[in-house]
Protein backbone atom coordinates (compact mmCIF):
# COMPACT_ATOMS: atom_id res chain seq x y z
CA UNK A 1 0.00 0.00 0.00
CA UNK A 2 0.90 3.57 0.11
CA UNK A 3 -0.37 6.85 1.09
CA UNK A 4 0.73 10.28 0.26
CA UNK A 5 -0.19 13.87 2.59
CA UNK A 6 -1.31 17.17 1.48
CA UNK A 7 -0.53 20.66 3.43
CA UNK A 8 -3.94 21.95 3.04
CA UNK A 9 -3.73 24.74 5.66
CA UNK A 10 -4.22 27.11 3.00
CA UNK A 11 -5.99 25.55 0.35
CA UNK A 12 -8.40 23.23 1.44
CA UNK A 13 -9.19 21.39 -2.14
CA UNK A 14 -6.98 18.63 -3.34
CA UNK A 15 -7.64 17.47 -6.67
CA UNK A 16 -5.79 13.79 -7.84
CA UNK A 17 -5.60 12.21 -11.02
CA UNK A 18 -5.15 8.27 -11.16
CA UNK A 19 -5.40 6.11 -13.99
CA UNK A 20 -5.07 2.15 -14.52
CA UNK A 21 -3.39 -0.52 -16.69
CA UNK A 22 -4.28 -4.43 -16.14
CA UNK A 23 -0.83 -4.69 -17.85
CA UNK A 24 1.87 -2.58 -16.28
CA UNK A 25 2.96 0.48 -14.45
CA UNK A 26 3.85 1.72 -18.04
CA UNK A 27 0.96 1.40 -19.20
CA UNK A 28 -0.95 3.44 -16.71
CA UNK A 29 1.20 6.18 -17.09
CA UNK A 30 0.75 6.08 -20.76
CA UNK A 31 -3.23 6.00 -20.44
CA UNK A 32 -2.27 9.09 -17.61
CA UNK A 33 -0.55 10.92 -20.33
CA UNK A 34 -3.84 10.26 -22.68
CA UNK A 35 -6.69 11.22 -20.64
CA UNK A 36 -5.00 12.81 -17.72
CA UNK A 37 -4.22 16.17 -17.04
CA UNK A 38 -7.65 17.48 -17.02
CA UNK A 39 -9.61 19.53 -13.84
CA UNK A 40 -12.49 17.86 -11.99
CA UNK A 41 -15.04 20.16 -13.07
CA UNK A 42 -13.34 19.31 -16.92
CA UNK A 43 -13.64 15.68 -16.39
CA UNK A 44 -16.98 15.91 -15.45
CA UNK A 45 -18.37 18.04 -18.17
CA UNK A 46 -16.25 15.50 -20.67
CA UNK A 47 -18.29 12.73 -19.12
CA UNK A 48 -21.70 13.92 -19.30
CA UNK A 49 -21.56 15.33 -22.44
CA UNK A 50 -20.51 11.64 -23.42
CA UNK A 51 -22.99 9.99 -21.85
CA UNK A 52 -25.49 12.50 -23.12
CA UNK A 53 -24.50 11.30 -26.60
CA UNK A 54 -24.91 7.77 -25.90
CA UNK A 55 -28.22 8.06 -24.22
CA UNK A 56 -29.74 10.87 -26.83
CA UNK A 57 -29.68 7.92 -29.62
CA UNK A 58 -32.28 7.10 -27.75
CA UNK A 59 -35.26 9.67 -27.32
CA UNK A 60 -38.72 8.62 -25.73
CA UNK A 61 -41.94 10.95 -25.88
CA UNK A 62 -44.49 10.51 -23.70
CA UNK A 63 -45.22 9.23 -20.41
CA UNK A 64 -44.51 10.76 -17.21
CA UNK A 65 -41.10 12.29 -15.58
CA UNK A 66 -40.71 9.41 -13.28
CA UNK A 67 -41.34 6.84 -16.34
CA UNK A 68 -38.28 8.94 -18.35
CA UNK A 69 -35.71 8.78 -15.55
CA UNK A 70 -36.69 5.12 -14.83
CA UNK A 71 -36.02 4.35 -18.08
CA UNK A 72 -33.02 6.55 -19.27
CA UNK A 73 -31.64 4.63 -15.71
CA UNK A 74 -31.97 2.04 -17.08
CA UNK A 75 -30.61 2.23 -20.58
CA UNK A 76 -27.70 3.65 -18.97
CA UNK A 77 -26.97 0.95 -16.73
CA UNK A 78 -27.21 -1.61 -19.97
CA UNK A 79 -23.94 0.30 -21.51
CA UNK A 80 -21.45 0.12 -18.16
CA UNK A 81 -20.04 -3.35 -19.10
CA UNK A 82 -18.82 -5.03 -20.16
CA UNK A 83 -15.37 -2.44 -19.93
CA UNK A 84 -12.55 -1.77 -22.05
CA UNK A 85 -9.58 -3.87 -20.55
CA UNK A 86 -6.52 -2.73 -23.27
CA UNK A 87 -4.58 0.22 -23.17
CA UNK A 88 -4.36 3.39 -25.19
CA UNK A 89 -1.53 1.39 -27.43
CA UNK A 90 -4.10 -1.49 -27.71
CA UNK A 91 -2.04 -3.62 -25.13
CA UNK A 92 -4.39 -6.06 -23.00
CA UNK A 93 -3.30 -8.51 -20.49
CA UNK A 94 -4.62 -12.41 -22.26
CA UNK A 95 -6.22 -15.41 -20.02
CA UNK A 96 -2.74 -16.88 -21.06
CA UNK A 97 -1.25 -13.96 -18.70
CA UNK A 98 1.08 -12.87 -21.41
CA UNK A 99 0.52 -9.75 -22.69
CA UNK A 100 -1.04 -9.07 -26.40
CA UNK A 101 -2.06 -5.97 -28.58
CA UNK A 102 -5.20 -5.70 -30.41
CA UNK A 103 -5.32 -4.82 -33.42
CA UNK A 104 -8.17 -3.59 -35.20
CA UNK A 105 -10.24 -3.79 -32.11
CA UNK A 106 -10.74 -2.89 -28.25
CA UNK A 107 -10.19 -5.50 -26.21
CA UNK A 108 -13.27 -6.00 -23.16
CA UNK A 109 -13.46 -7.82 -20.73
CA UNK A 110 -15.56 -9.12 -17.95
CA UNK A 111 -18.55 -11.41 -19.04
CA UNK A 112 -21.66 -12.40 -17.10
CA UNK A 113 -22.55 -14.60 -20.23
CA UNK A 114 -25.34 -17.07 -18.23
CA UNK A 115 -26.76 -13.17 -17.78
CA UNK A 116 -26.09 -10.81 -20.82
CA UNK A 117 -26.81 -13.34 -23.45
CA UNK A 118 -30.80 -13.41 -22.87
CA UNK A 119 -30.92 -9.30 -23.28
CA UNK A 120 -28.04 -6.87 -22.71
CA UNK A 121 -25.96 -8.71 -26.02
CA UNK A 122 -28.64 -7.84 -27.91
CA UNK A 123 -29.62 -4.19 -26.96
CA UNK A 124 -25.70 -3.38 -27.36
CA UNK A 125 -25.69 -5.35 -31.24
CA UNK A 126 -28.89 -2.64 -31.71
CA UNK A 127 -27.65 0.76 -30.44
CA UNK A 128 -23.77 0.31 -30.45
CA UNK A 129 -23.07 -2.06 -32.74
CA UNK A 130 -19.28 -1.31 -33.14
CA UNK A 131 -18.93 -1.79 -29.35
CA UNK A 132 -20.65 -5.10 -29.60
CA UNK A 133 -18.34 -6.68 -32.44
CA UNK A 134 -15.48 -5.84 -30.26
CA UNK A 135 -16.75 -7.38 -27.44
CA UNK A 136 -17.47 -10.32 -29.53
CA UNK A 137 -13.82 -10.68 -31.38
CA UNK A 138 -12.89 -10.38 -27.79
CA UNK A 139 -14.50 -13.59 -26.59
CA UNK A 140 -12.87 -15.32 -29.72
CA UNK A 141 -9.61 -13.57 -28.53
CA UNK A 142 -10.09 -15.83 -24.77
CA UNK A 143 -10.15 -18.98 -26.94
CA UNK A 144 -7.30 -18.44 -29.20
CA UNK A 145 -5.39 -17.23 -25.92
CA UNK A 146 -6.53 -20.02 -23.43
CA UNK A 147 -7.47 -22.66 -25.28
CA UNK A 148 -11.36 -22.55 -24.75
CA UNK A 149 -14.64 -20.32 -24.45
CA UNK A 150 -14.97 -18.38 -21.44
CA UNK A 151 -18.59 -19.36 -18.87
CA UNK A 152 -18.25 -16.03 -16.52
CA UNK A 153 -14.69 -14.47 -17.13
CA UNK A 154 -13.27 -11.97 -14.52
CA UNK A 155 -10.61 -10.37 -15.23
CA UNK A 156 -8.38 -12.74 -16.76
CA UNK A 157 -9.83 -15.64 -14.91
CA UNK A 158 -12.74 -18.03 -15.48
CA UNK A 159 -14.62 -18.08 -12.50
CA UNK A 160 -17.34 -21.15 -14.13
CA UNK A 161 -19.87 -19.31 -12.66
CA UNK A 162 -23.33 -20.69 -13.60
CA UNK A 163 -24.41 -23.54 -15.44
CA UNK A 164 -25.14 -24.73 -19.44
CA UNK A 165 -23.63 -22.94 -22.67
CA UNK A 166 -24.14 -18.79 -22.97
CA UNK A 167 -21.24 -18.30 -24.95
CA UNK A 168 -22.81 -20.14 -27.75
CA UNK A 169 -25.42 -17.91 -28.19
CA UNK A 170 -23.78 -14.86 -27.14
CA UNK A 171 -21.23 -14.98 -30.22
CA UNK A 172 -24.56 -16.77 -33.10
CA UNK A 173 -26.21 -13.67 -31.74
CA UNK A 174 -23.12 -11.76 -32.96
CA UNK A 175 -22.70 -13.51 -36.20
CA UNK A 176 -26.81 -12.98 -36.76
CA UNK A 177 -26.66 -9.06 -36.44
CA UNK A 178 -23.43 -9.39 -38.88
CA UNK A 179 -20.91 -8.01 -36.25
CA UNK A 180 -18.21 -10.64 -37.11
CA UNK A 181 -17.64 -10.25 -41.08
CA UNK A 182 -14.31 -11.78 -41.27
CA UNK A 183 -14.46 -13.84 -37.91
CA UNK A 184 -17.20 -16.05 -38.95
CA UNK A 185 -14.88 -19.08 -39.09
CA UNK A 186 -13.04 -18.63 -36.63
CA UNK A 187 -15.69 -18.10 -34.48
CA UNK A 188 -17.35 -21.03 -35.60
CA UNK A 189 -14.68 -23.42 -34.61
CA UNK A 190 -14.36 -22.31 -31.24
CA UNK A 191 -17.92 -22.48 -30.75
CA UNK A 192 -17.43 -26.13 -32.51
CA UNK A 193 -14.83 -27.02 -30.07
CA UNK A 194 -16.83 -25.50 -26.96
CA UNK A 195 -19.89 -27.64 -27.68
CA UNK A 196 -18.66 -30.96 -28.68
CA UNK A 197 -16.09 -31.22 -26.22
CA UNK A 198 -15.02 -31.14 -22.37
CA UNK A 199 -11.73 -28.59 -21.40
CA UNK A 200 -8.88 -31.12 -20.11
CA UNK A 201 -8.05 -31.24 -16.42
CA UNK A 202 -5.47 -29.19 -16.80
CA UNK A 203 -7.97 -26.03 -18.42
CA UNK A 204 -9.37 -23.56 -15.65
CA UNK A 205 -12.54 -23.97 -17.68
CA UNK A 206 -15.64 -26.51 -17.10
CA UNK A 207 -16.97 -26.22 -20.61
CA UNK A 208 -19.88 -27.77 -20.92
CA UNK A 209 -19.15 -30.13 -18.25
CA UNK A 210 -21.87 -32.92 -18.48
CA UNK A 211 -21.37 -33.09 -22.27
CA UNK A 212 -20.17 -36.54 -22.17
CA UNK A 213 -23.12 -37.49 -20.95
CA UNK A 214 -25.35 -35.27 -22.86
CA UNK A 215 -23.50 -36.59 -26.13
CA UNK A 216 -24.25 -39.90 -25.44
CA UNK A 217 -27.40 -39.89 -23.24
CA UNK A 218 -28.88 -36.89 -24.98
CA UNK A 219 -29.42 -35.36 -20.91
CA UNK A 220 -26.85 -33.84 -18.61
CA UNK A 221 -27.23 -36.23 -15.16
CA UNK A 222 -28.11 -34.06 -12.07
CA UNK A 223 -25.66 -35.94 -9.56
CA UNK A 224 -26.37 -34.39 -6.39
CA UNK A 225 -23.51 -33.91 -4.50
CA UNK A 226 -20.96 -34.22 -7.01
CA UNK A 227 -17.48 -33.36 -5.77
CA UNK A 228 -16.53 -29.99 -7.88
CA UNK A 229 -13.67 -30.86 -9.74
CA UNK A 230 -13.09 -26.81 -10.74
CA UNK A 231 -13.82 -23.78 -8.89
CA UNK A 232 -17.40 -22.43 -9.45
CA UNK A 233 -20.63 -23.91 -10.23
CA UNK A 234 -21.28 -27.25 -11.55
CA UNK A 235 -23.39 -28.29 -14.28
CA UNK A 236 -23.95 -31.74 -12.40
CA UNK A 237 -25.35 -29.72 -9.65
CA UNK A 238 -27.81 -28.28 -12.33
CA UNK A 239 -28.35 -31.02 -14.91
CA UNK A 240 -31.98 -30.55 -16.29
CA UNK A 241 -31.57 -26.79 -16.73
CA UNK A 242 -28.18 -27.38 -18.64
CA UNK A 243 -29.62 -30.00 -20.91
CA UNK A 244 -32.68 -27.25 -21.53
CA UNK A 245 -29.58 -24.94 -22.22
CA UNK A 246 -27.33 -26.86 -23.96
CA UNK A 247 -30.15 -27.95 -26.22
CA UNK A 248 -30.82 -23.92 -27.14
CA UNK A 249 -27.15 -23.41 -28.01
CA UNK A 250 -26.95 -25.95 -29.99
CA UNK A 251 -30.18 -24.89 -32.06
CA UNK A 252 -28.61 -21.64 -32.43
CA UNK A 253 -24.88 -23.14 -34.08
CA UNK A 254 -27.29 -25.36 -36.13
CA UNK A 255 -28.73 -22.18 -37.46
CA UNK A 256 -24.82 -20.65 -37.80
CA UNK A 257 -23.49 -24.09 -39.26
CA UNK A 258 -26.30 -23.80 -41.96
CA UNK A 259 -25.48 -20.88 -42.71
CA UNK A 260 -21.72 -20.92 -43.27
CA UNK A 261 -22.09 -24.53 -45.06
CA UNK A 262 -21.62 -26.61 -42.63
CA UNK A 263 -24.27 -29.02 -43.24
CA UNK A 264 -23.29 -32.41 -41.20
CA UNK A 265 -22.72 -29.85 -38.47
CA UNK A 266 -26.09 -28.46 -38.61
CA UNK A 267 -28.18 -31.46 -38.66
CA UNK A 268 -26.52 -32.89 -36.11
CA UNK A 269 -26.82 -29.42 -33.92
CA UNK A 270 -30.74 -29.76 -34.93
CA UNK A 271 -31.09 -32.93 -33.73
CA UNK A 272 -28.86 -32.12 -30.53
CA UNK A 273 -31.28 -29.09 -30.36
CA UNK A 274 -34.62 -31.63 -29.50
CA UNK A 275 -32.64 -33.23 -26.18
CA UNK A 276 -35.11 -31.04 -24.11
CA UNK A 277 -37.66 -33.63 -24.59
CA UNK A 278 -35.67 -36.00 -22.67
CA UNK A 279 -36.14 -34.23 -19.55
CA UNK A 280 -40.01 -34.39 -19.80
CA UNK A 281 -41.17 -36.32 -17.50
CA UNK A 282 -44.97 -37.28 -19.27
CA UNK A 283 -46.20 -38.56 -15.38
CA UNK A 284 -46.04 -34.80 -14.31
CA UNK A 285 -46.34 -32.70 -17.66
CA UNK A 286 -42.92 -30.99 -16.66
CA UNK A 287 -39.19 -30.98 -16.80
CA UNK A 288 -37.66 -32.48 -14.10
CA UNK A 289 -33.94 -33.80 -13.81
CA UNK A 290 -32.51 -37.39 -14.53
CA UNK A 291 -29.86 -39.20 -12.40
CA UNK A 292 -26.76 -41.24 -14.06
CA UNK A 293 -29.26 -44.11 -14.43
CA UNK A 294 -31.75 -41.74 -16.15
CA UNK A 295 -34.59 -41.95 -13.95
CA UNK A 296 -36.31 -39.27 -13.17
CA UNK A 297 -35.04 -37.93 -9.44
CA UNK A 298 -36.27 -35.36 -6.75
CA UNK A 299 -39.42 -34.09 -5.97
CA UNK A 300 -42.46 -34.95 -8.47
CA UNK A 301 -44.30 -31.50 -7.79
CA UNK A 302 -42.80 -28.98 -10.05
CA UNK A 303 -42.91 -26.31 -7.94
CA UNK A 304 -40.00 -28.79 -5.39
CA UNK A 305 -38.41 -29.71 -8.53
CA UNK A 306 -34.45 -30.45 -7.76
CA UNK A 307 -31.88 -29.91 -10.44
CA UNK A 308 -32.28 -25.96 -12.21
CA UNK A 309 -30.58 -23.50 -11.98
CA UNK A 310 -31.83 -20.41 -9.27
CA UNK A 311 -34.85 -21.64 -10.54
CA UNK A 312 -37.84 -24.42 -10.64
CA UNK A 313 -39.00 -26.57 -12.98
CA UNK A 314 -42.33 -24.10 -13.78
CA UNK A 315 -39.71 -21.48 -14.08
CA UNK A 316 -37.80 -23.28 -16.77
CA UNK A 317 -40.80 -24.22 -18.79
CA UNK A 318 -40.26 -22.02 -20.94
CA UNK A 319 -37.06 -21.81 -21.94
CA UNK A 320 -37.04 -23.84 -25.01
CA UNK A 321 -37.18 -20.84 -28.07
CA UNK A 322 -35.91 -22.92 -30.84
CA UNK A 323 -38.59 -25.43 -30.66
CA UNK A 324 -42.20 -23.68 -28.56
CA UNK A 325 -44.06 -25.82 -30.76
CA UNK A 326 -42.78 -29.10 -30.35
CA UNK A 327 -43.04 -28.33 -26.14
CA UNK A 328 -46.72 -26.98 -26.39
CA UNK A 329 -47.12 -30.33 -27.90
CA UNK A 330 -45.37 -31.67 -25.24
CA UNK A 331 -47.84 -30.40 -22.90
CA UNK A 332 -50.66 -30.74 -24.18
CA UNK A 333 -51.54 -28.14 -26.73
CA UNK A 334 -52.29 -24.72 -27.23
CA UNK A 335 -55.15 -24.73 -25.01
CA UNK A 336 -53.37 -26.17 -21.91
CA UNK A 337 -50.26 -23.99 -22.64
CA UNK A 338 -52.51 -21.06 -22.00
CA UNK A 339 -53.90 -22.07 -19.06
CA UNK A 340 -50.33 -23.08 -17.72
CA UNK A 341 -49.40 -19.73 -18.78
CA UNK A 342 -52.37 -17.76 -17.06
CA UNK A 343 -51.55 -20.09 -13.75
CA UNK A 344 -47.76 -18.96 -13.90
CA UNK A 345 -48.21 -15.29 -14.04
CA UNK A 346 -51.60 -15.34 -11.91
CA UNK A 347 -53.26 -13.93 -14.81
CA UNK A 348 -56.35 -13.13 -13.29
CA UNK A 349 -55.10 -11.42 -10.21
CA UNK A 350 -52.86 -9.82 -12.56
CA UNK A 351 -55.41 -8.11 -14.15
CA UNK A 352 -57.01 -6.57 -10.84
CA UNK A 353 -54.05 -5.41 -9.51
CA UNK A 354 -50.98 -5.61 -11.86
CA UNK A 355 -48.46 -4.10 -9.41
CA UNK A 356 -49.07 -6.00 -6.27
CA UNK A 357 -49.20 -9.15 -8.71
CA UNK A 358 -45.78 -8.14 -9.31
CA UNK A 359 -44.32 -7.09 -5.82
CA UNK A 360 -46.70 -9.67 -3.75
CA UNK A 361 -47.26 -13.00 -5.93
CA UNK A 362 -43.92 -13.02 -7.97
CA UNK A 363 -41.59 -11.61 -5.74
CA UNK A 364 -40.57 -13.40 -2.88
CA UNK A 365 -37.05 -11.88 -2.29
CA UNK A 366 -34.48 -10.66 -4.22
CA UNK A 367 -32.76 -14.25 -4.50
CA UNK A 368 -35.30 -16.16 -3.55
CA UNK A 369 -35.48 -18.84 -6.68
CA UNK A 370 -36.59 -22.03 -5.51
CA UNK A 371 -39.95 -23.54 -4.58
CA UNK A 372 -42.84 -21.31 -6.42
CA UNK A 373 -44.58 -21.90 -9.30
CA UNK A 374 -45.14 -18.34 -10.40
CA UNK A 375 -42.74 -16.45 -12.50
CA UNK A 376 -40.05 -14.73 -11.35
CA UNK A 377 -39.71 -11.63 -13.12
CA UNK A 378 -36.12 -10.59 -11.57
CA UNK A 379 -34.12 -13.52 -12.90
CA UNK A 380 -33.11 -14.85 -16.13
CA UNK A 381 -34.60 -18.06 -16.78
CA UNK A 382 -37.91 -16.33 -16.65
CA UNK A 383 -36.97 -13.09 -19.30
CA UNK A 384 -38.57 -14.64 -22.24
CA UNK A 385 -41.22 -16.13 -20.44
CA UNK A 386 -44.17 -13.45 -21.16
CA UNK A 387 -43.30 -13.36 -25.17
CA UNK A 388 -44.46 -17.07 -24.80
CA UNK A 389 -47.96 -16.22 -25.39
CA UNK A 390 -46.71 -14.81 -28.82
CA UNK A 391 -46.97 -17.92 -29.96
CA UNK A 392 -50.01 -19.13 -28.12
CA UNK A 393 -52.06 -16.61 -30.28
CA UNK A 394 -52.99 -14.48 -27.02
CA UNK A 395 -50.21 -11.65 -27.77
CA UNK A 396 -52.25 -9.37 -25.34
CA UNK A 397 -51.60 -11.31 -22.61
CA UNK A 398 -47.21 -10.66 -23.32
CA UNK A 399 -48.25 -6.95 -22.68
CA UNK A 400 -50.18 -7.30 -19.81
CA UNK A 401 -47.47 -9.17 -18.31
CA UNK A 402 -44.52 -6.96 -19.54
CA UNK A 403 -46.35 -3.90 -18.05
CA UNK A 404 -46.87 -5.23 -14.99
CA UNK A 405 -43.44 -6.15 -14.96
CA UNK A 406 -42.14 -2.47 -15.82
CA UNK A 407 -43.54 -1.25 -12.56
CA UNK A 408 -40.75 -3.16 -10.45
CA UNK A 409 -38.38 -0.61 -11.84
CA UNK A 410 -38.55 2.63 -10.41
CA UNK A 411 -36.30 6.04 -10.03
CA UNK A 412 -36.09 5.03 -6.61
CA UNK A 413 -32.31 4.14 -4.76
CA UNK A 414 -34.71 0.67 -5.07
CA UNK A 415 -36.35 1.00 -7.99
CA UNK A 416 -34.17 -1.89 -9.79
CA UNK A 417 -35.45 -5.24 -9.57
CA UNK A 418 -32.98 -8.06 -8.28
CA UNK A 419 -29.51 -8.22 -9.23
CA UNK A 420 -28.39 -6.31 -12.61
CA UNK A 421 -26.39 -8.48 -13.65
CA UNK A 422 -23.76 -5.94 -15.29
CA UNK A 423 -27.00 -4.65 -17.62
CA UNK A 424 -28.88 -8.04 -17.93
CA UNK A 425 -32.13 -6.58 -16.31
CA UNK A 426 -31.80 -2.83 -17.08
CA UNK A 427 -31.53 -4.27 -21.01
CA UNK A 428 -35.12 -5.69 -20.33
CA UNK A 429 -36.81 -2.77 -19.18
CA UNK A 430 -35.03 -0.85 -22.03
CA UNK A 431 -36.35 -3.13 -24.56
CA UNK A 432 -39.95 -4.00 -22.98
CA UNK A 433 -40.41 -0.57 -22.65
CA UNK A 434 -39.91 0.05 -26.63
CA UNK A 435 -41.93 -2.73 -27.44
CA UNK A 436 -39.00 -4.93 -29.08
CA UNK A 437 -37.80 -7.97 -27.42
CA UNK A 438 -35.07 -11.05 -28.22
CA UNK A 439 -37.15 -13.71 -27.83
CA UNK A 440 -34.70 -16.23 -29.45
CA UNK A 441 -31.42 -15.60 -27.74
CA UNK A 442 -29.10 -16.46 -30.03
CA UNK A 443 -30.68 -15.73 -33.40
CA UNK A 444 -32.09 -12.28 -34.53
CA UNK A 445 -35.84 -13.39 -33.75
CA UNK A 446 -37.63 -9.95 -31.99
CA UNK A 447 -41.31 -9.96 -29.95
CA UNK A 448 -43.47 -7.12 -30.33
CA UNK A 449 -45.38 -5.80 -27.89
CA UNK A 450 -47.13 -2.46 -26.87
CA UNK A 451 -44.33 0.26 -25.89
CA UNK A 452 -44.93 2.51 -22.60
CA UNK A 453 -44.12 5.17 -24.68
CA UNK A 454 -45.81 7.37 -27.50
CA UNK A 455 -42.90 7.53 -29.86
CA UNK A 456 -39.22 6.41 -29.48
CA UNK A 457 -36.54 7.87 -32.27
CA UNK A 458 -33.55 5.09 -32.21
CA UNK A 459 -30.45 6.64 -34.21
CA UNK A 460 -28.58 3.38 -35.10
CA UNK A 461 -25.36 3.16 -37.14
CA UNK A 462 -25.43 3.22 -40.39
CA UNK A 463 -22.66 0.71 -40.88
CA UNK A 464 -25.30 -2.03 -39.65
CA UNK A 465 -28.44 -0.34 -40.61
CA UNK A 466 -28.36 1.84 -43.73
CA UNK A 467 -31.18 3.69 -43.06
CA UNK A 468 -29.97 5.23 -39.96
CA UNK A 469 -33.20 5.67 -37.57
CA UNK A 470 -35.87 3.11 -36.40
CA UNK A 471 -39.32 5.41 -35.32
CA UNK A 472 -41.34 3.38 -33.24
CA UNK A 473 -45.31 4.97 -32.26
CA UNK A 474 -48.27 4.02 -30.35
CA UNK A 475 -49.76 6.88 -30.04
CA UNK A 476 -52.14 7.54 -26.94
CA UNK A 477 -50.66 4.08 -25.04
CA UNK A 478 -51.03 3.92 -21.35
CA UNK A 479 -52.43 1.56 -18.71
CA UNK A 480 -56.09 1.72 -20.12
CA UNK A 481 -55.07 1.76 -23.66
CA UNK A 482 -52.40 -0.81 -23.78
CA UNK A 483 -53.74 -3.03 -26.57
CA UNK A 484 -52.59 -3.57 -30.16
CA UNK A 485 -55.13 -3.46 -32.75
CA UNK A 486 -52.84 -3.34 -35.72
CA UNK A 487 -49.45 -2.51 -36.76
CA UNK A 488 -47.92 -1.01 -39.74
CA UNK A 489 -44.27 -1.32 -40.95
CA UNK A 490 -43.42 2.23 -43.11
CA UNK A 491 -47.21 2.40 -43.57
CA UNK A 492 -47.95 -1.07 -44.85
CA UNK A 493 -50.12 -3.11 -42.76
CA UNK A 494 -48.31 -5.73 -40.44
CA UNK A 495 -49.61 -8.84 -38.67
CA UNK A 496 -46.88 -10.41 -37.33
CA UNK A 497 -46.23 -10.58 -33.37
CA UNK A 498 -42.45 -10.70 -34.26
CA UNK A 499 -39.20 -9.02 -36.37
CA UNK A 500 -36.26 -10.45 -38.09
CA UNK A 501 -32.98 -7.69 -37.66
CA UNK A 502 -33.03 -7.74 -41.45
CA UNK A 503 -36.76 -6.36 -41.52
CA UNK A 504 -36.22 -3.48 -38.71
CA UNK A 505 -32.93 -2.94 -41.50
CA UNK A 506 -35.42 -2.17 -44.02
CA UNK A 507 -37.72 0.07 -42.37
CA UNK A 508 -37.74 3.31 -41.14
CA UNK A 509 -41.00 3.29 -38.98
CA UNK A 510 -43.13 0.32 -36.61
CA UNK A 511 -46.55 1.72 -35.47
CA UNK A 512 -48.83 0.46 -33.45
CA UNK A 513 -52.38 1.54 -33.10
CA UNK A 514 -53.90 0.70 -29.18
CA UNK A 515 -57.10 0.45 -27.67
CA UNK A 516 -58.75 -0.40 -24.50
CA UNK A 517 -58.89 -4.29 -25.30
CA UNK A 518 -57.40 -7.01 -26.73
CA UNK A 519 -57.90 -7.83 -30.54
CA UNK A 520 -57.20 -10.23 -33.39
CA UNK A 521 -54.13 -9.08 -34.21
CA UNK A 522 -51.54 -11.22 -33.89
CA UNK A 523 -53.69 -14.03 -33.16
CA UNK A 524 -53.48 -15.84 -36.45
CA UNK A 525 -51.35 -19.32 -36.64
CA UNK A 526 -49.35 -17.58 -39.04
CA UNK A 527 -48.27 -14.50 -36.89
CA UNK A 528 -47.08 -16.74 -34.42
CA UNK A 529 -42.63 -16.99 -34.44
CA UNK A 530 -41.24 -19.79 -36.49
CA UNK A 531 -39.13 -22.34 -34.41
CA UNK A 532 -35.70 -22.67 -35.42
CA UNK A 533 -35.24 -26.61 -35.47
Amino acid sequence: GAYVRFDTTKDRTVEATTALSYVDARGAARNLRAEGGHSFDSVRRGAQRTWEKRLDDVRVRGGDDTLRRTFYSSLYRSFLAPNVGSDVDGRYTGWDQEIHRAKGFTYYQNWSLWDTYRTQSQLLSLLAPREARDMAISVIKIDEESGWLPKWGYGTVETNIMTGDPVTPFLTNAYQQGLLHGWEEKAYRALKKNADGVPPTESPAVGREANREYLADGFAPYVKGRPHAKPGDSDYDHGASATLEYALSDAMLSRMARDLGHDADAKRYAERAQSYRNVFDPSTGFFRARDAEGAFTGPADPAQSEGFHEGTSWQYQWLVPQDLPGMIDLIGGTAAANERLDSFFAYDRLLADPAKTAREVWVNGPYDYYNADKYNPQNEPDLIAPYTYLSTGQPWKTTDVVHAALTLFTDTPTGMTGNDDLGTMSAWNVLSSIGIFPIQPGYDTWGLSTPVFDRVDLTLDRRYYPRGTLTITAPGTSDADRYIQSARTDGSPYARTWLTTDALRSVRSLAFTVGPQPSGWGTSTEAVPPPLT
